[in-house]
């Protein structure tokens, strides 16, 4: 229920009134909202993980190769005569490195996919990006993208849902990666710097921009540029920058190519 007192003067007597509204279909339609949000970020990440399935399983089979070779030395130097211990060591630390890797990858694979509840903690700026961005950029040296992180010192921690905040941060760095694929120069930018009260996180692209005749729509759902594409990603980006009290646009890149810029709120 909310209560909501007023008061008034009515020949001379002071007067209060009282106003009860009951909130429990607001809250009730509240929560269904929420939850078809939380299903559609949901679907939205599985979508993700599977465009990204053929180089994660890249990613992923080099530190599993090298943790077997590394193996495999250890073995044939303790059946030499006499084994060099020391080298044996060494290889097994090299190889307990590598299944580290492997576990850390994997790891961040199942908090990003995980359908969990909403909660907003104070998160470290740069933590964010770094997570994010060990996904998104899974095949950009493959791809021949050069890419540069500008993280301004000392910036303030921002009270976010951290996997709701790096699914836009994957879904921004995923497009502009997908923008320059017939570019002749690939260089992509994630940046954040302190702006008033806030934080400003930019992603930029050298691409070919953004075509005029779809620019006012871009983060409308259903609007896309890509033919396999199903247009909800930005509309999904821009639903939860708004839901943490942040905006999402974009506008074009000076060198050539996009930038999508979005703030959050201090912690």
């Amino acid at each position: 229920m909310e209560l909501s007192v007023g008061e008034a003067t009515q020949s001379g007597q002071r007067l209060f009134t009282g106003f009860v509204r009951d909130l429990t279909e607001r809250q009730r339609n509240e929560r269904r909202l929420h939850e078809l949000q939380d299903r559609l970020l949901h679907v939205a990440r599985v979508r993700s993980m599977g465009q990204m399935a053929a180089a994660l399983a890249h990613e992923l089979n080099q530190p599993l190769t090298a943790t077997a070779n590394y193996i495999r030395a250890a073995k044939r130097l303790l059946s030499a005569g006499e084994p060099n211990l020391d080298r044996v060591r060494q290889a097994m630390d090299y190889a307990v490195e590598q299944t580290q890797r492997s576990g850390e990858i994997i790891r961040r694979l199942r908090a990003f996919v995980a359908r969990g509840e909403v909660a907003r903690r104070p998160e470290n700026v740069a933590k964010l990006v770094e997570e994010a961005s060990a996904l998104a950029l899974v095949g950009a040296k493959e791809s021949g993208v050069k890419v540069l992180i500008a993280m301004e010192p000392d910036l303030s921690d921002v009270s976010v849902d951290r996997v709701q905040i790096q699914q836009v941060l994957l879904n921004l760095i995923r497009n502009a990666m997908e923008a320059m694929q017939d570019s002749p120069r690939r260089e992509l930018k994630v940046a954040a710097s302190a702006l008033h009260d806030q934080v400003l996180v930019e992603v930029s692209d050298t691409g070919p921009g953004i075509a005029p005749e779809i620019a006012d729509k871009l983060f409308q759902p259903f609007v896309t540029t890509k033919s396999e594409g199903m247009g909800i990603g930005l509309s999904v980006c821009r639903t939860i920058v708004e839901a943490h009290g942040g905006r999402l646009s974009t506008e074009h890149n000076p060198g050539g190519g996009s930038v999508f810029r979005f703030t959050l709120a201090a912690a």
